[in-house]
């Protein structure tokens, strides 16, 4: 009897036993999820941010969006723009200092374009002729350099050729100039006319030079074309050959010279036609008399007499040589 409670006794005590650790093992486990699912502490709002309206969140490139600039994207475009100015202006003088002067012309020898050295491969004047004739279509900005080149052939077919073709082109670019200062020095007088004709359209003062040097010329052709080409630039280049061409060894540069002044009529030729009152020629001192008194009412024996009236009465007279009222 007393085993038999006693065993009953160690069955109770031992489902107690079980009963305690499976309620300790559930508290524990329980725990454990309440930790898992509890939120933590940066993702608690608080009762004020409860009560805010949530923002909708619009896409940037979404269809009809408008981006607009921020004062940081300002702030550097402005940047950018105050950097930029000054490296256009740096560029513009750049520009500007490529333009050769005239006395760069006299200094430096024209650029030439890579193809252009072809030529001196070339050995027939035809083949020669050819090639100018098409890199001229081809590259007819690069014509001065082509000419330059051109006229140290020993063929006065090829020289004659390429500096015709510049004076029919009608440049004005001023390395004309130096082109034509070369060809000035040309044994073949015709070459010698289309340089100074090449001249024409150039404004470059430096042009003067090349105009005075072909008065001297031994070609009645090419002293002929100086002055008819002087008679197309401004006053001060035209004048400038003039002043030299009335005091020439030559009649027929006199001559055109005397007839040149006259059409211009302006005080600034006056100054110049009285000094043909100094020619050795009388039969031209008398043509310079006549000229002077078809300008300004007036007979004068000597160069001394028509200075000394000139000095003192110029400013009666408007540009035109025109008395004033």
């Amino acid at each position: 009897m007393n085993r038999i409670l006693k065993f009953k006794m160690a069955i109770r005590a031992g489902l107690i036993i079980t009963l305690l650790l499976a309620v300790v093992m559930a508290a524990g486990c329980r725990k454990k999820q309440d930790n898992a699912s509890a939120p933590a502490a940066s993702d608690k709002k608080s009762p004020e941010q409860d009560t805010q309206i949530a923002t909708p969140v619009v896409e940037a490139n979404g269809p009809g969006a408008v981006t607009l600039p921020t004062e940081s994207a300002v702030d550097n475009k402005e940047t950018t723009a105050d950097k930029t100015a000054p490296e256009a202006a740096d560029a513009k003088t750049a520009v500007q200092q490529k333009a050769p002067s005239s006395s760069q012309l006299k200094a430096s020898p024209i650029p030439e374009p890579a193809d252009l050295k072809h030529l001196e491969s070339l050995k027939s004047a035809e083949e020669k002729i050819d090639f100018i004739t098409k890199f001229a279509a081809a590259h007819p900005e690069s014509m001065p350099a082509l000419v330059y080149k051109a006229l140290d052939d020993n063929n006065v077919k090829v020289r004659i050729v390429a500096i015709e073709m510049l004076a029919m082109k009608g440049s004005s670019d001023p390395n004309v100039v130096y082109v034509a200062a070369k060809a000035m020095k040309d044994s073949e007088s015709r070459i010698r006319q289309s340089a100074v004709r090449a001249c024409t359209f150039v404004t470059d003062p430096a042009v003067g030079s090349v105009l005075v040097s072909a008065l001297a010329d031994d070609s009645e052709e090419v002293r002929t074309a100086a002055i008819e080409v002087a008679d197309r630039k401004e006053p001060a280049i035209r004048l400038s050959v003039l002043k030299v061409a009335i005091a020439s060894q030559f009649e027929d540069v006199k001559e055109t010279a005397l007839s040149s002044l006259t059409d211009i009529a302006s005080p600034a030729a006056m100054d110049i036609l009285i000094t043909g009152l100094k020619d050795v020629n009388p039969d031209f001192r008398d043509e310079v008399k006549s000229a002077i008194t078809s300008l300004v009412s007036q007979d004068f024996d000597t160069y001394d007499q028509a200075q000394k009236w000139w000095d003192a009465n110029r400013n009666k007279f408007d540009n035109e040589l025109k008395e004033k009222n």
